[in-house]
């Protein structure tokens, strides 16, 4: 028999009034009393359920949000409407993952403990708030349930998938409402079950992305979701199971490497009322189809809803996901071949290809901004000497691209996207606009989003302003400013910009907690995350000189766009070793420190 996994999310079975006798507002055909109406909804979902998946091997998922308030009464009648469903459609609760959403937690039981005691830990708030969850959970299933595990159960298919559901409203209390779980405890707990021969796959309640609001980084903290996005991407983890935004939508992150399906609501009266079943394919390959169902409301009093396939097309959605491919070479090999492949072509415009932890992509600026590249002739060769350790054979001149109005336009606006789609305005308290270009490349956003605002030089040509140049127009003693952003046009190893933070202004950025940097253009070596200018890892770089660096960590760091520039491979010997410098083989700039080296004899 073939096996199929059935994804439903945001039963939501709610209350009808409320303990003071009060009518309670609510968006669900499952309601917790003796109502026929509830229980011939879940009556006809399962029967039409049944009918897709006969003669099928059923693995149900439920992403969250079994209840609407997480009361006793609701998860009471939630386990009868379960009930009814794993029986009409024969599903084995050994082959059923159930995982809470926000609205399974009782924020009644939070309140009751703090106002007890305000200086309650996590653990103690876990435990009360999941309490009614906890008692359905062990009926339902017969399973214990751990409120303070990231983890809460795995599910294996076929002896080829593992499906691992995370607990997303680990974190949230009376102020913390959204998504956010510790990485650490995932890594840790993760290692646990990470089996040789499983393609894991991740099944939160929280979506990661949105489908239909105005922002893209879903109803997750910001900075805690960019980290585990990178996770899920280091462990080669390339598909999620979502609920919560009542959407049947599929979102993708980073060029596709990372595909979030949400099943949609199931039982809502007045959003995407949907669920979705994927055909579990396994060969060589693993892979998932993908088929959509939508409630169709008549509005007709004798039948007013009935169920439907719907058209993968029309929802804008894949047929068919690969989740793995025996013939895909590993990343370590891609990027092995990449490397063999670039060597000695110094002289040449090279693109970096990213396979791994990609942050940022948007094709709109992403490859528009490489093709005026090269449409501009931008990318120069040659001997380009900014100082002693800020050496390279290739350079992109930006001041071309800066030149027309409606390319200065576009830089601005790449920055806006970069901002909107990774970061969120509402996280930054301050931007900085380094360099001349990133001065002019920050206005349009320090604008748009009513922030304040400063310059400021790079610290390699910090000695050539005026001492009211280098300054920030601001004091941060009292920590007004805890998230900072820096915008400029390109962005190496970060040196200069550790430099800039630990040296040149290490008062103001001592009580800075968060420190964003965006720039156009990534040319390191690294496969770009948001980490690698961190100080952590550059010192893991082999032959990386630390000696003239900063130790600064917490800023993470998004480009948009990869282009590699070439260093000038050699040390402090270079004007005897490097022939370029030495023959003026090809075309030499000499910046700052080395002009003065000449003048200096």
């Amino acid at each position: 028999m073939d096996n199929i996994i059935l994804h439903i999310s945001d039963l939501h079975v709610s209350l009808e009034k409320d303990f003071d006798g009060s009518d309670i507002k609510f968006d669900s055909f499952l309601v917790a009393s003796d109502s026929d109406s509830s229980s011939l909804f879940i009556e006809k979902f399962s029967d039409f359920a049944k009918a897709e998946l006969s003669n099928k091997i059923i693995y149900l998922l439920i992403t969250g949000d079994i209840t609407n308030r997480g009361e006793i009464k609701e998860f009471e009648f939630a386990e009868k409407y379960l009930e009814i469903l794993v029986s009409r459609l024969n599903v084995a609760k050994e082959r059923i993952l159930l995982i809470p959403g926000d609205h399974d937690l009782n924020r009644r039981e939070i309140q009751n403990l703090i106002s007890n005691n305000p200086d309650s830990l996590l653990e103690d708030i876990n435990d009360a708030k999941f309490s009614n969850f906890k008692k359905f959970y062990k009926n339902f299933l017969n399973k214990d349930f751990d409120p303070n595990l990231v983890i809460v159960d795995s599910l294996i298919i076929a002896g080829k998938i593992q499906l691992i559901g995370i607990n997303s409203s680990y974190k949230i209390d009376l102020q913390q409402k959204l998504g956010l779980i510790s990485i650490e405890k995932f890594e840790e707990e993760f290692r646990k079950i990470d089996k040789e021969g499983l393609k894991n796959i991740l099944c939160a309640h929280h979506n990661l992305l949105s489908a239909h609001e105005d922002k893209k980084s879903g109803q997750w903290e910001v900075s805690n979701r960019a980290r585990l996005l990178s996770k899920l991407v280091e462990k080669s983890i390339n598909f999620v199971f979502s609920g919560n935004e009542h959407t049947s939508s599929l979102e993708k992150y980073a060029q596709g490497e990372i595909t979030i399906s949400d099943s949609g609501p199931l039982t809502s009266k007045r959003h995407d009322t949907a669920f979705k079943i994927y055909d579990v394919i396994i060969d060589d390959n693993i892979a998932l189809n993908n088929h959509i169902y939508g409630l169709v409301k008549t509005g007709s009093f004798d039948n007013p809803y009935h169920w439907e396939k719907r058209n993968n097309i029309h929802c804008k959605q894949d047929d068919k996901f690969q989740i793995y491919s025996k013939d895909n070479p590993k990343i370590d090999e891609q990027i092995t071949e990449l490397t063999s492949d670039t060597l000695g072509r110094s002289n040449s415009v090279v693109e970096i290809e990213v396979f791994e932890r990609k942050i940022y992509y948007n094709a709109k600026f992403t490859d528009v901004l490489y093709e005026k590249i090269k449409e501009l002739k931008a990318f120069h060769s040659g001997h380009f000497h900014w100082s002693e350790t800020s050496r390279a054979h290739n350079w992109i001149d930006i001041s071309k691209l800066i030149e027309s109005r409606d390319n200065l336009n576009f830089l601005k606006d790449a920055i806006v996207d970069v901002i909107e789609s990774q970061i969120e305005s509402e996280n930054i308290d301050l931007i900085i606009g380094l360099g001349y270009e990133g001065n002019i490349l920050a206005t349009k956003a320090a604008i748009k989003y009513n922030k304040p605002y400063s310059f400021l030089p790079y610290s390699y040509r910090h000695d050539e302003h005026h001492k009211f140049e280098t300054e920030l127009n601001f004091n941060n003693d009292s920590g007004e400013f805890k998230n900072v952003l820096i915008i400029t046009d390109v962005v190496n190893d970060g040196r200069t910009i550790r430099k800039l933070i630990n040296k040149r202004q290490n008062k103001f950025f001592s009580n800075v907690q968060k420190k964003y940097v965006i720039s156009l253009f990534y040319t390191g070596e690294s496969n770009i995350s948001q980490d690698i200018l961190n100080f952590s890892f550059i010192k893991s770089i082999p032959d990386y000189d630390l000696v003239t660096d900063e130790e600064v960590n917490d800023i993470e760091f998004y480009a948009v766009r990869s282009l590699k520039v070439d260093k000038c491979p050699y040390g402090k010997d270079f004007r005897e070793e490097c022939l370029i410098y030495k023959d003026n083989l090809s075309c030499v700039n000499l910046f700052y420190d080395e002009r003065k080296y000449l003048q200096n004899g």
